[in-house]
C-alpha cells in the first residue's frame, strides 16, 4: 500500500513539473529525466532544488500580508526629478523599470563605492555607532568570525541605547552562525530573524542596510572576514558595495520593511507595526543623480532582475562591462550579449581567477567561450572577484547582489540599483579600468585549446546549468 501511495505521488510530481509549474522547456525536461532515471532520489532532489511551489506560496502569503495589515510601509518622499538630463537610451531603461518593475525613479545626494571589506566595514560600523533612531540590516550571510562578532557587539550596544535594531539573514546560509552570537542584541531589545527556514534552492540573497532613514548600503558584500582579505584561499577578495544618502534611501528602507513584515513571527507584529506607523517620511533635496532599485524573487511573479538586465544590455550603443564571480546566464541574456557583440558593441566580462567551485567554473568557462567567439574580452581577476556590476556606455551602471547566474537572475530574492548619474558611472568605470590591470586576459585561442578534462567537466555539468 505504501509503495502504491509513493508511486502515485511520484507520478503526480512528474505531471506537476510538466503541466503546473510552467518551467522553461529545457529545465522541465531536465527534471523529468532526473526523476525518471533516479525515481526516489531524483524526486527528493526536485523537491529541494527544483520545485517552485515554495516560491509561489511565499509570494501569495507575502502579498496577502502586505495588503491586509493596517500599517503604512510606503515611506517614499515626493521628489520631483528632471528626466531631461538623460539620453534617450537611458530613458528607455527608466521607462521599462517604471512600467515593468514598478520601480520608483529617485535620486541620491551622495554615493560612495567601497571595493574591499576593510574600508566598507570601517564606514559601516561608524554609521552604526552614530545611529540615532533605527538600524535595519539584511544580509545573506553574517559569519561567525571576528567581523560578525564585532557587528553583533555594536548592534547590541545601540539597542541598549534605545535605537531600534532589526536584523535579517538567510536561514540556510547561516546554519554555522550560532544564535548565541546575537543573544546580547536580543537581550537588549533588538530583533533577529533568519529568513526562509526550509531547505530549498530559493534563498534570500539580498544585502540591504538602512540607518536612520538617511543612509543605505547595497552591493555584493556580506558580513565576514573573507570580504576583508582574510580568507586562506580566496584572496585577494574584490567586491563592490555602495553607500548612499538622500531620497533613494527611503526606497531601500521600504524594501527592508516589507521583507521584515513578511518574515517576523505573529508575536512580533504589534511592535513592528506600531514602530513603522510612528515613522515619518524624511524631507530630501532633489538632485540630478538619478537612480532606481529593482527587487527580484518573491516580490513579483515577473523575472524582474533578468528583464532589467536585458533592458540595459539592449540600450547599449558602444560598450558593456560586466563583473561577476561566475558567468552562467540563461539563453535570453546570452543571446542579447551575443547580439550586442555582433552589432559592434564592445563587451568586457570580468570573472574570478580563483575558482568559485568545482562545478561552477567549467560552466562559466563554457559560457565565456560562447562570447569570446564574438570578440568579447574576458578578464580573469588575479584573486576572487565577488562584485556584481554592469556598466553601459559610461552612462548607467548597476550595482547589487545579483550574480550573473540563473538563480540570481530569476529565482532568489535579490536587489540591485541602477544609477544614471554620468559622473558616478564614470567613477566606477575608472575602478573597472584599475581592476583590469589586476587581471589576466582569457583569449579565444586559449578557450579552443582547453584540455580534454576541461571539456569533459563542461559536458558533465552543463545540463545542470538551469539549476545553478
Amino acid at each position: 500500500m505504501l509503495h502504491l501511495v509513493l508511486f502515485i505521488i511520484y507520478i503526480l510530481l512528474i505531471l506537476m513539473v510538466i503541466f503546473v509549474e510552467r518551467k522553461r522547456p529545457t529545465e522541465a525536461l531536465l527534471w523529468v529525466v532526473i526523476m525518471i532515471f533516479l525515481p526516489y532520489f531524483g524526486t527528493i532532489l526536485y523537491l529541494v532544488f527544483g520545485s517552485t511551489v515554495a516560491i509561489k506560496l511565499t509570494a501569495v502569503i507575502r502579498k496577502k500580508k502586505l495588503k491586509t495589515q493596517p500599517y503604512n510601509v510606503e515611506l517614499l518622499p515626493s521628489v520631483s526629478v528632471d528626466e531631461g538630463q538623460l539620453s534617450e537610451a537611458d530613458l528607455q531603461v527608466v521607462r521599462f523599470n517604471t512600467v515593468y518593475n514598478a520601480s520608483v525613479l529617485t535620486c541620491c545626494n551622495k554615493a560612495e563605492f567601497y571595493t574591499n571589506g576593510k574600508s566598507h566595514y570601517t564606514q559601516l560600523f561608524k554609521d552604526i555607532r552614530d545611529a540615532k533612531t533605527c538600524i535595519f540590516i539584511e544580509f545573506y550571510t553574517i559569519h561567525h568570525d571576528m567581523v560578525g562578532e564585532k557587528l553583533a557587539e555594536l548592534l547590541a550596544q545601540k539597542a541598549k541605547e534605545g535605537v531600534e535594531v532589526w536584523v535579517m539573514c538567510d536561514f540556510i546560509a547561516n546554519l554555522s552562525t550560532p544564535k548565541k552570537m546575537f543573544q546580547p542584541l536580543v537581550d537588549a531589545g533588538g530583533k533577529v530573524v533568519r529568513v526562509k527556514p526550509y531547505f530549498t534552492h530559493y534563498r534570500s540573497h539580498r544585502k540591504i542596510v538602512s540607518i536612520d532613514q538617511k543612509i543605505a548600503y547595497i552591493g555584493g558584500m556580506n558580513i565576514g572576514k573573507q570580504y576583508a582579505n582574510m580568507d586562506a584561499v580566496k584572496n585577494p577578495w574584490r567586491d563592490t558595495q555602495i553607500r548612499l544618502e538622500g531620497a533613494c534611501t527611503s526606497v531601500l528602507n521600504t524594501y527592508f520593511l516589507k521583507d521584515w513584515l513578511c518574515s517576523i513571527r505573529r508575536c512580533d507584529w504589534q511592535h513592528a507595526i506600531g514602530y513603522i506607523n510612528g515613522m515619518k517620511a524624511e524631507n530630501y533635496d532633489r538632485t540630478s543623480s538619478l537612480c532606481q532599485f529593482i527587487v527580484g524573487g518573491a516580490d513579483t511573479d515577473k523575472e524582474a532582475v533578468k528583464m532589467c538586465y536585458l533592458s540595459m544590455i539592449r540600450s547599449a550603443k558602444t560598450r558593456i562591462r560586466i563583473q561577476s564571480p561566475y558567468f552562467i546566464p540563461d539563453a535570453s541574456v546570452l543571446d542579447a550579449l551575443k547580439t550586442a557583440a555582433a552589432s559592434g558593441v564592445e563587451i568586457e566580462l570580468m570573472i574570478s581567477g580563483i575558482k568559485a567551485s568545482f562545478f561552477l567554473d567549467p560552466v562559466t568557462n563554457y559560457y565565456s567561450g560562447q562570447l569570446l567567439e564574438y570578440g568579447t574580452k574576458v578578464y580573469k581577476y588575479k584573486g576572487y572577484i565577488h562584485a556584481k556590476t554592469m556598466i553601459i556606455d559610461d552612462e548607467l551602471c548597476c550595482v547589487g547582489s545579483v550574480n550573473m547566474d540563473m538563480r540570481s537572475l530569476m529565482v532568489d530574492d535579490e536587489v540591485c540599483g541602477v544609477f544614471y548619474e554620468n559622473k558616478l558611472v564614470q567613477e566606477y568605470s575608472q575602478i573597472y579600468d584599475k581592476d583590469i590591470s589586476e587581471c589576466i586576459l582569457y583569449t579565444w585561442e586559449q578557450f579552443q585549446c582547453r584540455s580534454r578534462k576541461e571539456r569533459a567537466m563542461e559536458s558533465i555539468f552543463l545540463p545542470f546549468a538551469p539549476l545553478m
